[in-house]
């Protein structure tokens, strides 16, 4: 696998460590003696100088660097913030600073001292320090040259005042490696260009993590297969490119008797133009972006088999590039649909809702799931609503939805939910045809992603569609945030086989 930047490996520390620690502490109020006496005898006093000061720091996230001659010649402490507000997202967060100075100071190893983790009252406080670390070593770096490049491997002492403890947190933190590795695995597909990952070369790459992970079966659909299946919508949309549609199926089964299958379905356009209902140049470049939900699958499925989840689980990704040509769908044709539901194409620029909809007429058919999920960079419409702090959730099934919530709550990985009253259907009620692709007005564009998806779920089978497209990527950074993965590994893990 090509590299994505700096890997953090977490061990015990030996009698002389690196010359740098890393000191995270609740600076509001001042930590206890308890907590700090060890470490300060370590770095020789310079901790409690800091606080005897007042130069600790004090924001959630923010440093005070101490240079001394000694052992230890750099003690970092990193704020947690105030006792009262630290959770997971806070600790992550700080964590992510920790990682950032080491990475900007080409550090290969460093300690990390636990005892200020460990006293929190928080659940693997230490777990997520480490998740933290790990996704923020990532970065893209295959095409563009680095004069001195980082690390591409870091090594951090963890350290504390009682060895059992950071046995303990060791063992936690490396547990923590399969989901980030999986995370930052996602990430660099959805950074790949369109020049090199099309269809069918992501369809190849399903097939080699299928010879990596025995766990994993790939099936890929082809154009003529899809055909026979009467996908019409997959076929409409990639009928203009020289690189034809095509369905991923990829195949894991943690927990064989049970009857339960969840089947999560990614989007996967690998560019997107905008067809004939062309976008413009600053709203095209970055549409190597436009694979992101189906990019997360890939990483669900990766982790999941790393991490012998008891679950089974079937992931699709339809693949296909919207491009124009004397082949290419257009505004005003009618699309027969897998489900015979017919279409009338508004927008080809909503091409994504269509080769979802046949997705989800798939895997009611084809799969028998218990439960399906979707999710995709859909509307522009969930970023005016939500902005890039929240992805919607929508669907038919209230326990599915809520339960996804709550995991978005714990992993930070937020939803909100949006509703897909039939009210809405209005919106797209076609004239020479049962439907139309997108709305003739400007109103709940998110909204109508969804309510056009429900036209292609039965009912009988739980349905929950996330619209990702805000937070995707991160804008500040120009990175894929890999969102979705964690959110929906944890769903994997505390449902019920």
């Amino acid at each position: 696998m090509e590299s994505l930047g700096t890997t953090f490996e977490f061990g015990a520390g030996g009698r002389k460590g690196p010359e740098a620690i890393i000191v995270p502490l609740v600076t509001t109020p001042k930590p206890p003696l308890s907590t700090i006496s060890a470490v300060d005898e370590l770095c020789g006093g310079a901790v409690a100088e800091l606080f005897a000061a007042g130069a600790a720091p004090t924001d959630a996230g923010s440093v005070a660097h101490v240079v001394r001659s000694g052992p230890i010649k750099r003690i970092v402490v990193i704020s947690l913030g105030a006792a009262e507000k630290v959770d997971a997202k806070a600790v992550r967060s700080a964590a992510t600073t920790a990682a950032q100075w080491i990475v900007d100071q080409k550090l290969s190893a460093a300690r990390l001292w636990i005892d200020g983790l460990a006293s929190l009252e928080l659940d693997n406080a230490v777990g997520a320090w480490a998740l933290g670390m790990m996704l923020a070593g990532f970065r893209y770096e295959t095409y563009r040259k680095v004069d001195k490049p980082a690390p591409a491997k870091v090594r951090i002492s963890v350290e504390s005042a009682n060895t059992a403890q950071a046995t303990r947190a060791i063992n936690l933190m490396k547990a923590e490696a399969p989901l980030a590795e999986s995370v930052n695995y996602a990430r660099g597909l959805a950074h790949r260009p369109a020049n090199e990952l099309n269809p069918q070369t992501l369809a190849a790459e399903a097939r080699r993590l299928a010879k990596e992970d025995a766990k994993i079966k790939t099936t890929v659909l082809d154009a003529a297969q899809l055909k026979k299946l009467k996908m019409n919508g997959l076929l409409a949309v990639g009928q203009g490119a020289t690189h034809k549609a095509c369905l991923i199926r990829m195949e894991y089964r943690g927990a064989p008797k049970s009857k339960r299958v969840t089947a999560i379905i990614g989007k996967a356009i690998t560019f997107d133009t905008g067809g004939y209902s062309i976008k413009q140049t600053s709203g095209m470049w970055d549409m190597k972006f436009d694979k992101c939900g189906g990019m997360t699958v890939f990483g669900v499925m990766r982790a999941v088999a790393r991490l012998k989840l008891p679950v089974n689980v079937i992931g699709l990704v339809p693949s296909a590039e919207n491009m124009i040509s004397a082949e290419a769908y257009r505004p005003g044709d009618i699309i027969q649909m897998m489900n015979g539901k017919s279409v009338e194409i508004i927008s080809a620029d909503a091409e994504g809702r269509m080769i979802l909809a046949d997705t989800l007429t798939y895997a009611e058919q084809q799969c028998k799931p218990t439960e399906m999920i979707d999710l995709a960079t859909l509307t522009g419409g969930v970023r005016i609503a939500l902005g890039v702090y929240a992805a919607a959730v929508l669907g038919d099934n209230d326990d599915l939805c809520e339960e996804l919530v709550e995991c978005g709550r714990r992993t930070g990985e937020r939803l909100w939910r949006l509703p897909v009253w039939d009210d809405y259907f209005d919106l797209i009620k076609g004239n020479d045809s049962d439907m139309r692709n997108s709305s003739l007005v400007r109103d709940a564009h998110c909204v109508v992603g969804g309510i056009f998806l429900k036209q292609f779920v039965t009912g009988s089978t739980p349905w929950a569609h996330l619209d990702i497209a805000g937070v995707a990527t991160d804008d500040k950074k120009r990175q894929a945030t890999g969102f979705g993965v964690r959110l929906l590994v944890d769903y994997l893990r505390r449902r019920k086989a």
